[in-house]
């Protein structure tokens, strides 16, 4: 007679995840908008940090960063329509400063360029 002897594993402890060094999309929206002004009618917001990544081809992708900032970009999608009859909206991209920012970001700090050129560093209070 011959027995099969089944070995079970046991599951393998998670990895605890790093905590966060980097404020919540809606904490870098909310000081942006307590300095720009929050537009009107907005349809969707994206905080999007330029953290480094694998390709599907393999090439390794560096975090964008300029000192101890981490680089990314705030859009804010708003709703237009183009008559008044019109059932729906179209979405719009408002210029750099009204609906869109390129931003450097650390655990207390958020560097706001316009047009290339560092316009502001604002605090964060969270």
């Amino acid at each position: 007679m011959n027995a099969e002897i089944i070995k079970m594993e046991s599951p393998k402890p998670k990895k605890k995840d790093k905590p966060n060094p980097f404020p919540s999309d809606r904490v870098i929206l909310d000081t942006i908008y307590s300095h720009y002004g929050k537009p009107k009618n907005i349809v969707k917001e994206k905080v999007k940090l330029y953290k480094g990544y694998s390709t599907p081809a393999g090439w390794k992708r560096e975090d964008w960063k300029l000192g101890e900032y981490q680089l990314g970009r705030v859009t804010i999608f708003t709703g237009v329509k183009d008559h008044p009859d019109d059932l729906y909206e179209r979405t719009k991209i408002e210029e750099e400063g009204k609906g869109s920012w390129f931003i450097g970001v650390k655990h207390d700090k958020i560097k706001v360029w316009l047009r290339g050129e560092l316009n502001t560093v604002l605090d964060i209070k969270e």
